[in-house]
């Protein structure tokens, strides 16, 4: 499910910035303008919904032992990831420095 929902965010920014009209730095392979905003539009719309129906049961009715818990493990993660960087992530986070790296 983390896998999953860690894929959004950057297919979102991409598409957010192609729509801006705002330029990226393409590698080998591109899809051009229109056909990669509806591509990631597509993905953002899969992952979403994969992302809502992992957490449900395989089988019914759900009892304790064929439950799937991966909606509440994921949030126990994120909850306490957020706790963690409010108590005292932030103040230990430096930002890596790029050494000999061209940032255009």
């Amino acid at each position: 499910m983390a896998l999953n929902v860690s894929y959004i965010p950057p297919i979102l920014f991409i598409m957010l910035r192609k729509i801006r009209g705002q330029h990226i730095a393409y590698g080998a392979f591109k899809l051009g303008h229109y056909f990669g905003i509806a591509v990631n539009l597509l993905a953002i719309l899969f992952l979403s919904y994969i992302v809502i129906w992992i957490p449900f049961p395989t089988i019914l009715p759900a009892t304790g032992s064929n439950m799937n818990y991966s909606g509440a493990v994921f949030g126990a993660v994120v909850i306490g990831a957020l706790l963690d960087w409010a108590i005292s992530g932030r103040k230990r986070f430096e930002i890596p420095e790029l050494k000999n790296a061209h940032v255009t």
